[in-house]
Formats: C-alpha cells, structure tokens, sequence
C-alpha cells in the first residue's frame, strides 16, 4: 500500500504524507528514558498534528512499540519506562477511539487470550477499524475465552480477531481456541500467531501492517463462513503485535 494512499485513509483523508517519522519516534523514546510524561504526551501531540491517524500508527507507534520492547530486552530501559509509555499510549488512543462515530459497517471482537497481557497493537488496530465504519468491542488484555464466546454470541461478530505475542498463548488452550475459531470467523496477530499455529486452530493470519491489516479483516468478512474457509485470505503474520 503506497503511503499516500494510507494518508487519505479516515477522517483525515488528504492530510499530509507523515515525511519525519523517525524524528517522531526519537522524541517519545527520549521522553520515555527520561520517565518524562509530559514530554510524552507533547511529542504525541506533534506527531498527531504532522500526519493522519493511519500514518502515526503505521510509522511511528508500530516502529516506537518494537524499539521499546528492544530496550528493555537489552536493559536499556525498565519496567517503570515500558509502565509509562503503556500507560499514556493507551490513553491516548483511547481519546481518539472516541472521537470517532460508532460505525455500522460490520462487527469485530478483538481480544488477547488468557495469559497474553499486551494489547497496545491490539488498541491501534481497533482505532484503525473503527475509522473505517466498523463496530469495535475491544475486550483487550488476559481475556477468558468464555468472555469471548459471549461477547461473539451477544454482539453477532463478523469477525474475532486474537491477539499474541507468543505462539503457547493460542496452544495452551487449543481445544477452546479451536471451538472459537470453528464458531466465529477467526483471524489471529502478534507474534505468536505463526502459520503453523492458525492452521492448528483454523484461523486466518493477518499482515503484520496494522493499516494493510484492515483491509484483510474487510475481505475476511466477504468470505463464507467461518473457520478454515477464509484461511488462504491472508498467509503473512501480524508479527508486529504485542
């Protein structure tokens, strides 16, 4: 997908191609070493007002989340640093969530099954569907698949997409993992979600692009049926998720 195209995206169609987004990306990283949150917030406001939703997501969170991650591998950075980014990250996209209008376009539970506790990608690409018109309940983090069961049930999902960062996050329970994804037409991210594990379950993989990612959940839903039958629609793994 040509940047330009992913600058039209949304509410702020025609708004200028995001051209510094590594400088964005410096800015928050220095405000999260320094444990500075209102440098934080400031640099989220800059990049915000330089590009689209779609582009800051794509080019400046997706690339800023896995630098963080990195860090604090390497020890670069601690639990307080990733505590604060996470915390104002989600904040903020969750001001922006609600700005947006509740879309009718289709329905799609996201959530991280039981033991998965990262769900800030999960967060972006709700943020992302929702801009496109569609119906979001975003169930997050550590989410018992019973929860998910019913939330699918209740709210006639066109689409459940779960969220890993590890592949035993879906095989640990692949028994309840496997009932969702015969139930519900199932799409699965992160890093956990490899080929090898979606064809375990029955699901469909989505591209690791949060932004080409919503275009895969759209034909996702074009297909018949649930399960296995919408598999060979997108065979690249959301590996970005976290």
């Amino acid at each position: 997908m040509a940047l330009g195209d992913v600058a039209r995206r949304g509410p702020q169609r025609g708004q200028a191609v995001l051209t510094d987004a590594s400088a964005h990306v410096d800015a928050v990283l220095t405000a999260v070493a320094a444990l500075d949150p209102v440098a934080l917030g400031s640099a989220l406001d800059d990049a915000f007002a330089a590009g689209s939703v779609e582009h800051v997501i794509q080019l400046v969170l997706m690339p800023l989340l896995r630098e963080i991650g990195d860090q604090w591998e390497s020890g670069r950075l601690g639990v307080a640093h990733e505590h604060l980014a996470s915390g104002v990250l989600a904040r903020r996209l969750s001001a922006l969530a609600l700005e947006v209008e509740p879309g009718t376009r289709h329905t799609a539970v996201l959530a991280c099954p039981p033991g998965e506790r990262h769900d800030l990608v999960l967060s972006c690409f709700a943020l992302l569907l929702q801009r496109e018109g569609w119906r979001v309940l975003l169930l997050g983090a550590d989410t018992p698949t019973a929860a998910i069961a019913v939330t699918c049930r209740q709210s006639s999902a066109d689409l459940l997409v779960l969220a890993g960062s590890r592949p035993s996050v879906f095989t640990s329970r692949s028994a309840s993992m496997r009932r969702l994804c015969a139930q519900y037409r199932t799409a699965l991210g992160g890093g956990g979600a490899r080929p090898e594990v979606a064809r375990e379950l029955g699901a469909a993989l989505l591209p690791p692009d949060p932004v080409q990612a919503v275009d895969v959940a759209a034909r996702l839903v074009r297909e018949p049926g649930p399960g296995p039958a919408s598999m060979d629609v997108a065979d690249d793994s959301f590996a970005g998720a976290s």
